[in-house]
């Protein structure tokens, strides 16, 4: 695959494109993102679905534009799909033809049941795994529903109900609610009792939107992607939102350029999950367009990441890690002591992995500045790694590996963040357990260190003769409880 790709994703309302960079096999950031409010869309379902003139010529003055932003970039390959306006338009060749002719890119269009694939892939492998879930994706023609078990893509479907669909043949027109709610609602018949599960994964810009609205002022993390909220909680004020008029919807902060076929996106949303018997829901920052990209990056894995592989955990190392070796001995004997220590510290194994991620990337920082590196790493874990993980869980691996630095997490340091944070015992421990690995290996060595802890001593043995570096470091080191700390240059 091409180190540097573009992704184009022509919707019914907007053209959105993101470009991708590998920095290994599978590993790739994210580099640009472009999105134009193209609307191809406007009209249509009133003409027979055929695509308006007018329509067309701001799609091709937005894909000339993304075509000058792919050459610089440097972009090997560039994707294009087209979805539910374009597939359904009569005239769809028409457009196809005129895209290639005068902007030369080549435009794939897509199914339904593929459109929902995609969203499926980018879902299952760039959010925390879920058991048991459905993707809902609302766009402006029409919504796709993945189903998702232990990792798979089970079964999908695409329904004819779009934000913009309704808009032309409903809410422009002031026809009651309720007929609304009939034409959604017949639709339903199509999707199979197996949908029916406790979590939604929610994507696409109206799925961002709601849960921006139920994201409280003061929570810890401003990211949208991995957000999760009870959708029972919250089923009534949707059911209102829905059935509103726009002057109405100013009130919940809804940005400007969304508030046109927000109720419509509600609508959809609400009468869907609440069909399928949803609870809980998470928000995905991804979709389509990464979708499309994992569907090209994995042909050859069966559209999955290895087994234990994630692609931001790995993009930070490519782009960041200075020393390799180093990161895996941290990393290899930061285990060791929480494992040795466990009579003390009482951590449940579960958080082993969070001290596993930050000791292999608390050094990232250094290629920044080694000057403050413990607080480069933080800011860049906190804004690059973005796949995979859970708001606690990355928040932690942050924390650990801000407070590497010899001192000891206090709760006033991160009251603004505590809601999302384990007790302050465990952040103390795990901290302290970072540190000391890095301190023993302080000199850089690859020592193959033997660990004891009997009666509050703990001995630590090393092959090489001298350690003076390491020594001096774990003296200077805030410990969580009394604890005698012994070097030893010797076999165990």
């Amino acid at each position: 695959m091409a180190k540097i790709t573009a992704v184009i994703d022509i919707g019914s309302n907007s053209a959105r494109m993101i470009v991708c960079k590998k920095s290994s096999r599978y590993a790739f950031s994210i580099i640009y993102e472009a999105k134009s409010r193209v609307r191809i869309s406007e009209n249509s379902y009133e003409n027979d679905g055929y695509l308006q003139e007018v329509a067309v010529q701001r799609a091709l003055k937005a894909l000339v534009d993304f075509k000058q932003i792919a050459n610089s970039l440097k972009c090997r390959k560039i994707l294009c799909v087209a979805t539910s306006a374009v597939r359904d338009a009569p005239n769809r060749d028409y457009f196809l033809q005129k895209v290639k002719k005068e902007v030369g890119i080549n435009i794939k269009v897509i199914d339904g049941k593929q459109e929902a694939y995609l969203g499926g892939i980018a879902a299952h492998n760039l959010l925390p795994p879920q058991k048991e879930a459905v993707t809902i994706d609302i766009g402006g023609g029409s919504t796709e529903l993945a189903l998702i078990k232990e990792g798979r893509i089970i079964d999908t479907i695409s329904l004819d109900i779009g934000t913009i669909r309704l808009k032309e043949l409903f809410y422009d027109k002031k026809v009651k609610y309720k007929e609304l709610i009939s034409f959604i609602e017949e639709k339903f018949i199509q999707i199979p009792q197996t949908f029916k599960v406790k979590k939604a994964i929610a994507i696409g810009g109206t799925a961002r939107a709601i849960s921006k609205l139920f994201m409280p002022k003061d929570y810890p993390l401003k990211t949208l992607h991995a957000y999760e909220y009870n959708f029972e909680e919250n089923y009534d004020l949707l059911k209102k939102i829905a059935s509103s008029s726009v002057l109405k919807l100013k009130k919940y902060n809804i940005k400007k350029h969304r508030l046109d076929t927000f109720r419509e996106g509600v609508a959809i949303f609400v009468n869907v999950l609440n069909h399928l018997g949803i609870e809980q829901v998470i928000t995905s920052g991804v979709g389509v367009r990464e979708g499309v990209y994992l569907k090209d990056l994995l042909r050859s894995s069966a559209f999955r990441f290895p087994a234990n592989f994630n692609p931001s955990l790995r993009s930070l190392c490519d782009r960041f890690l200075i020393n390799e070796d180093y990161a895996n001995s941290v990393r290899k004997d930061a285990l060791k002591l929480f494992d040795v220590l466990k009579t003390k510290h009482k951590i449940d194994d579960s958080f082993k992995n969070e001290l596993a991620v930050s000791a292999k990337l608390s050094s990232i920082g250094y290629s920044i500045n080694y000057y403050g590196s413990h607080k480069h790493s933080f800011y860049l874990i906190l804004n690059g790694l973005n796949y995979g993980y859970t708001h606690s869980q990355k928040l932690l691996i942050a924390f650990i590996t801000l407070y590497q630095n010899k001192k000891l997490p206090k709760e006033a340091w991160v009251k603004e963040y505590i809601e999302l944070l384990p007790d302050m015992k465990t952040l103390q421990w795990l901290s302290f357990i970072l540190s000391l690995s890095k301190c023993i290996h302080k000199n850089l060595s690859k020592s193959d260190y033997g660990f004891d802890f009997d009666k509050e001593i703990l001995t630590i043995y090393s092959k090489k003769e001298k350690c003076i570096l390491n020594k001096e470091c774990v003296k200077e080191l805030y410990k969580p409880f009394p604890l005698v700390i012994i070097l030893k240059s010797s076999s165990h």
